[in-house]
C-alpha cells in the first residue's frame, strides 16, 4: 500500500507544526520511494499475478460485446447486497456500517487518484472518455462535489475522523488486498485492457450496489448525508455505457478479439476481488456479531490509531498469554484475544491499550 501511495500527493488537512516542506521531503525521500518501489515487483508477483493469471486464462476466447451487454441485467437480477442485507437483521449495524466505511476508506477518501494513472500518455479516442469519466469522479471541477469529499461527509456522519489514511492500521488485510490489486492495475501501464475491464465491472456493479447502500442509509440512518451513494447509482449508469461504447468497443476494433479477451479479464479479476472483499467484511461483521451474543466483545467506535500501534491477526490473538487481551478490531468495537483467534483469515485489529482506546 506504502508503495503504491506513495505516487500520490497527500497534504495535511491543518497547518502543520514545523515546516511543511520538511515534511514533503521527509515522506518522499527519494531514497525510501526508491526502497518502496524495488519491494513491489516481488509483492505483485506473489499477492497479484496469479490471480491476473487466473482470469486471463478464463477468459480466453469471451466475446466482450456479449460479456459487456449482459453484465448489467444479470446484476440487475441478483438479490439484494448480502452485507446491508445482514445490517437489516443486527442491532449493531451502525458499528458494522461505520466498519464498512472505514475499511473502503483506503480507496474512496481518494477515489478515482488510481484510475487517473490510466489516462495519462497517448492512445487514442478512448483515452478521452476515460478522461470525462474521470473529471466526473472529481465532481467535474467542483471541489464540493468530488466523489471523495462526499465520502468524506458520511464518513463524518458516522463519526469518523475523515482524513485521508487516518485509519490505516486497523484496514485488515483483504481491504489491503482490493487497494493494491486496483493499484497494481493501473500503475503497471501494461495493463491498459485490464484497467479497461476493471473500469467496466466495478462501474456496472455500482449502480447496484450504490442503491442497495442508498436505500438501507435512507432506511436506517436517514440523517447521514447518502449523497456519495445516490450520486454513484445514477452518474455509473451512464458511466458504463461510456466503458462499453467509446473505450471497449474502439479497443476492440483498433485491437482485435485479444484485446477484448484482455478486457473481459480484468472485469473477471475485478468481480472475483470484489466478492472476496465483500465476503470478507461479512464474515468479519458476523463474527464479531457472534463475539458480542458470547459476552466476548463490545461495540466500541474507533479513535485514530496512536502511531506505532501494534497490530495483531487471529494466529497472533492466539498465542497471546492473556487471553482475555483486549483488540480493536476495525470500525466494530473491542474483542477478546481468545474470541479473535477465531475470526476468519484475513481479519485485522490493533491492541487496544496501545491504539484507540478503550
Amino acid at each position: 500500500m506504502r508503495a503504491y501511495q506513495a505516487r500520490y500527493i497527500v497534504l495535511p488537512p491543518a497547518p502543520v507544526g514545523g515546516s511543511i516542506i520538511a515534511e514533503l521531503n521527509r515522506r518522499y525521500d527519494p531514497g525510501e520511494l526508491a526502497r518502496l518501489e524495488a519491494s513491489r515487483p516481488a509483492l505483485e508477483h506473489t499477492l497479484i499475478t496469479p490471480r491476473a493469471g487466473a482470469a486471463i486464462k478464463s477468459a480466453a476466447g469471451t466475446d466482450l460485446i456479449t460479456y459487456a451487454e449482459a453484465l448489467l441485467p444479470r446484476m440487475r437480477a441478483e438479490p439484494e447486497n448480502p452485507f446491508t442485507a445482514f445490517l437489516r437483521t443486527t442491532p449493531g449495524r451502525e458499528h458494522h456500517y461505520r466498519d464498512f466505511l472505514l475499511q473502503s476508506s483506503a480507496d474512496l477518501l481518494a477515489e478515482a487518484s488510481a484510475s487517473a494513472f490510466g489516462v495519462i500518455g497517448a492512445f487514442g479516442a478512448p483515452q478521452s472518455a476515460l478522461f470525462r469519466i474521470l473529471i466526473d469522479e472529481f465532481g467535474y471541477g467542483a471541489h464540493d462535489r468530488k466523489h471523495s469529499v462526499l465520502y468524506q461527509a458520511v464518513m463524518r456522519d458516522f463519526g469518523l475522523c475523515d482524513d485521508y489514511g487516518a485509519y490505516a492500521p486497523l484496514f485488515d488485510t483483504v481491504s489491503l488486498d482490493l487497494h493494491n490489486t486496483i493499484h497494481w492495475l493501473f500503475q503497471n501501464p501494461r495493463n491498459v485492457f485490464l484497467q479497461a475491464g476493471f473500469l467496466l465491472f466495478a462501474e456496472t456493479a455500482y449502480q447496484r450496489s450504490t442503491a442497495d447502500h442508498f436505500r438501507y442509509l435512507s432506511e436506517f440512518h436517514p440523517d447521514a448525508d447518502a449523497r456519495y451513494f445516490s450520486e454513484h447509482a445514477h452518474i455509473d449508469l451512464h458511466h458504463t455505457r461510456m466503458v462499453i461504447d467509446d473505450v471497449c468497443t474502439p479497443f476492440v476494433t483498433s485491437y482485435g478479439a485479444a484485446a477484448g479477451a484482455e478486457i473481459v479479464a480484468g472485469a473477471e479479476l475485478t468481480r472475483a476481488t470484489f466478492a472476496r472483499a465483500g465476503a470478507h467484511l461479512l464474515a468479519v461483521s458476523q463474527a464479531f456479531a457472534s463475539a458480542v451474543l458470547a459476552g466476548e466483545a463490545w461495540y466500541n467506535a474507533p479513535q485514530v490509531p496512536a502511531p506505532g500501534a501494534q497490530g495483531v491477526t487471529p494466529t497472533g490473538a492466539a498465542q497471546l498469554s492473556d487471553p482475555t487481551t483486549q483488540i480493536q478490531v476495525g470500525g466494530l468495537g473491542i474483542v477478546s484475544a481468545a474470541a479473535f483467534a477465531e475470526f476468519p483469515s484475513g481479519a485485522y485489529g490493533v491492541l487496544a491499550g496501545e491504539g484507540p482506546a478503550s
